[in-house]
């Protein structure tokens, strides 16, 4: 069910704090109203209660009803669920290259009992009506799923990093395209030191992972051509640790002995280098490219904030967010 939960809330934004009349009077039950929209104290209160059960679940103590931090939690959570509204009502002006269509909405949902519910519509039902999920929710929750990104396609649309600029900010940069030396071991265990003599003058660095595959009884990598992957000191029993640290790149050892049985090991051993800045480049162009985009995001986030603030009214002062704070 927790894993419902977290499909049904995939939709959850970044909170960003919000600027609203507060004290206003709204119907019984209704916590905020954003241009009409209604949150209610039930859908308010269910997210707290989601909160308490991952909280209380990793052995913490939920904040008291009535205590400040239970009240700040209250405002966390209905902010988000306030910007959700915001991102509906901007879907909206936006039109029909942001809008999810019914059908599309009808796919996440047999999605997700699908994957969730073994494909079960009812135990899907049961599980809403345990949770106090209307049909109503369910469809926000999803169609904000698919609008949200949508909408801010179009505000990071034509933003990217060219080559020239990767190029600068490698050079201006030097410090993060360094390569810490590593060494990868790879290993062949077998029971006895004959059968490790006899593999032992059969191996060489090309056949290494063929022999590894055809006789090592470590299962956990001979699969993988008896790579263990990059090793570091302090991790490996003392005697194979000693001949792994002890071997040059791509040498192999004579048969070694631990408690697990006897072992032939080889290296590569690749030193500490600079990277070059022609083969950072792809990964500062994604880097960069996606750090541009989420500052874009946050701006386009404070203005739309700011939009809809005085359409968005709060029930309850206390459950407004700080005038002076904005997160993304």
């Amino acid at each position: 069910m927790r894993i419902a939960i977290a499909a049904l809330a995939a939709a959850s934004l970044s909170i960003v704090a919000l600027a609203g009349c507060g004290g206003a009077s709204l119907p019984d039950g209704i916590v905020a109203q954003v241009d009409g929209q209604d949150i209610t104290q039930a859908e308010l209160d269910q997210a707290i209660n989601q909160q308490k059960q991952a909280t209380e679940q990793q052995g913490q103590t939920f904040p008291e009803a009535g205590s400040e931090e239970y009240t700040a939690l209250q405002r966390q959570a209905l902010d988000g669920m306030v910007f959700q509204r915001i991102v509906l009502l901007e879907a909206k002006e936006c039109g029909k290259p942001c809008l999810a269509t019914p059908a599309q909405l009808s796919r996440e949902r047999q999605k997700i009992i699908k994957q969730n519910f073994s494909g079960d519509p009812a135990k899907f039902t049961e599980f809403l009506k345990e949770q106090k999920l209307t049909d109503a929710d369910v469809n926000r929750i999803l169609r904000v799923s698919i609008e949200e990104p949508r909408v801010t396609a179009r505000v990071t649309k034509g933003i990217a990093v060219t080559p020239a600029e990767a190029l600068k900010y490698c050079k201006a940069n030097p410090q993060e395209f360094k390569q810490q030396a590593t060494r990868e071991a790879s290993h062949i265990l077998v029971k006895t030191k004959e059968e490790a003599d006899r593999i032992r003058a059969m191996a060489s660095t090309s056949n290494f992972a063929d022999l590894a595959g055809q006789y090592s009884t470590d299962p956990g990598s001979k699969g993988q051509g008896g790579s263990l992957g990059a090793i570091q000191k302090g991790a490996l029993v003392p005697e194979f640790e000693k001949a792994a640290f002890a071997l040059g790149d791509g040498e192999i050892s004579e048969p070694v002995k631990t408690q697990f049985g006897w072992h032939i090991i080889t290296v590569k051993v690749s030193p500490a280098r600079d990277i070059p800045c022609d083969e950072a480049q792809a990964g500062i162009i994604r880097d960069q490219t996606a750090i541009k985009k989420n500052e874009a995001i946050q701006k386009w986030r404070e203005k739309v904030t700011k939009k809809w603030e005085s359409k968005t009214l709060y029930a309850d002062s206390s459950l407004e967010p700080s005038t002076d704070t904005t997160a993304g």
